[in-house]
């Protein structure tokens, strides 16, 4: 085994020999002092609302390092671990102190302890070449989420593309902060990167999101942005999927700066916007309660056929033929040299009125129209069936009148 103590200012543990490390400095401290297991945190490590005369580590470490140290740097390692991190990083005047309060001098001589197993003396040294190779890419990643509002996240992409941390900040309405943290593996296949996270909950590790990018040829880390999709869950329990981006920062302090801004980019806005889907974990045994508007669905297969769409705009009338497909409720124009497209259909007012949207590609006066319709009117045998629109036409005008549905 060579020399891995001075591979970098930082030092990169795994978390089981991390966890190790922790656990024999607290054995020796409390053997030293007859530490009983009711005395506090705060006491161990020394920080906050303690007792400086009473032993504590950070007069432990102080004496090592004749110099100032920070009592809360091994119990903020000690939380990092707990949350199933799977590498915590180690300054480089903290690790001296954590050996030399062992009696050792350094991670060589820490891991050549009968204590530490070979597969666990295998993975530390693999994570420690990789690390003197290898640098970590910091974005920001930006999706719609919980509460209908826009979120950002910390994403650390780390050992060459194949681990990856991510940190969402949610604050509620009382300011209260709450932190979810996922650690994942990543994997490169045909041009896309399938990201696999976990989270983990006190000592139990749980699933995580699932996120998909597209790539292409290139490495990732040369593109500035990534697009792609997430599933998962969010923190109701809900079962989600959606629509991220991923913006790459030169640096760490960089993208803490843009999560921590709660302004966002008009451009990123217009992408994920209600880019969303969300089902409610709750299991119906009836499918009418599937959703509010199930009730109603067979309305939709009744209106599904082809129609003649008279649409009235001052002393004109512009006729469309257009086709409503039975299940898949596409529409698709019946002429040729027009296509249809951003089309939707949504029944509302408790599945008595329809509203049929949609954009007109092609030679045809109206650009993009809305339409308004009672069901009953348009499912009737015999009479007008009229509704009321309002669109785009040619000249970028908005316009408004009645059209009629013939079939």
């Amino acid at each position: 085994m060579g020399n891995y103590n001075k591979v970098s200012k930082s030092l990169i543990l795994t978390n089981e020999i991390f966890t190790i490390l922790l656990n024999n400095i607290i054995e020796r401290f409390s053997n030293t002092y007859q530490i009983q297991d009711n005395y506090k945190e705060t006491e161990v490590f020394g920080f906050g609302n303690y007792t400086p005369e009473k032993p504590n580590l950070k007069n432990e470490f102080e004496k090592i390092a004749k110099a100032y140290i920070n009592g809360k740097y091994l119990y903020n390692k000690k939380r990092e671990a707990l949350t199933g991190k799977p590498f915590i990083k180690i300054s480089d005047e903290y690790r001296y102190v954590f050996f030399n309060y062992l009696g050792l001098r350094n991670l060589e001589e820490f891991l050549a302890q009968g204590s530490i197993s070979e597969e666990q003396k295998k993975k530390q040294v693999e994570i420690l070449i990789n690390s003197t190779t290898t640098e970590d890419y910091y974005y920001t990643s930006y999706y719609y989420g919980e509460d209908n509002r826009l979120n950002k996240g910390e994403v650390i992409i780390r050992n060459k593309w194949k681990n990856i941390e991510i940190n969402y900040v949610y604050e509620d309405n009382y300011g209260k902060i709450g932190t979810y943290t996922f650690f994942g593996t990543i994997t490169k296949n045909e041009g896309f990167l399938f990201i696999d996270t976990k989270f983990f909950n006190g000592n139990k590790k749980n699933e995580g999101a699932k996120l998909v990018f597209f790539i292409g040829k290139s490495a990732p880390h040369e593109r500035d942005y990534l697009i792609g999709t997430y599933s998962g869950f969010d923190k109701y329990d809900n079962t989600i999927a959606g629509k991220m981006i991923l913006k790459k920062f030169d640096n760490k302090q960089k993208m803490e700066e843009e999560v921590q801004n709660k302004d966002f980019d008009p451009v990123i806005c217009q992408e994920l916007n209600k880019k969303r889907i969300v089902v409610d974990s709750v299991i119906r045994k009836n499918p009418l309660l599937f959703s509010k508007k199930s009730p109603y669905a067979q309305i939709l297969n009744d209106i599904s056929r082809e129609y003649l769409l008279k649409i009235n705009h001052q002393k004109e009338t512009y006729d469309l033929k257009l086709k409503v497909e039975k299940y898949h409720l596409k529409i698709k124009s019946i002429d040729e040299s027009l296509f249809i497209e951003n089309d939707e259909i949504n029944l509302i007012n408790n599945g008595q009125v329809l509203n049929i949207v949609f954009t007109i590609n092609g030679v045809f006066y109206i650009k993009r129209i809305s339409i308004y319709i009672k069901v009953y009117n348009l499912i009737k045998e015999n009479g007008k069936r009229i509704g009321k629109y309002t669109a785009a036409d040619v000249n970028n005008n908005i316009i408004n009148g009645e059209v009629e549905f013939l079939y």
